[in-house]
C-alpha cells in the first residue's frame, strides 16, 4: 500500500521527459505523440515490475522482523521460566 504512487510517478515522469526531449528536437506532433505513447507503455510494465518486486521484498522483511520477535519472546519467556524453576529450588533447599 506503500507504493501505490509509485507506478504512476514513474511513467508520468517518464512522460515528461519524452516531452521535453521532442520539444527540444522540434520534432512534429504526430510524431511526438506516438513516441509518448510507446514510451508510456513501456515504462508502465516497468513500474509494475518495480512495484511487484519491492512489495515482494518489503513483505519478506516484515515476515522476519515478526519470526525474529516471537523468537526472542519465547527466549525470553524461557528465561523467566528457568529463573522461577531456580528459586523453586533454591527454597526448598533451606
Amino acid at each position: 500500500m506503500k507504493l501505490q504512487y509509485l507506478r504512476a510517478f514513474i511513467v508520468l515522469l517518464a512522460g515528461l521527459i519524452t516531452l521535453i526531449i521532442n520539444m527540444k528536437m522540434g520534432r512534429p506532433v504526430t510524431l511526438s505523440l506516438l513516441i509518448v505513447l510507446i514510451v508510456l507503455l513501456i515504462f508502465y510494465v516497468i513500474g509494475t515490475l518495480v512495484v511487484e518486486i519491492l512489495q515482494k521484498s518489503l513483505e519478506e522483511s516484515n515476515e522476519s522482523k515478526e519470526e525474529s520477535e516471537a523468537d526472542s519472546t519465547e527466549e525470553e519467556s524461557e528465561e523467566k521460566e528457568e529463573t522461577i524453576a531456580f528459586a523453586f529450588d533454591e527454597d526448598e533447599m533451606e
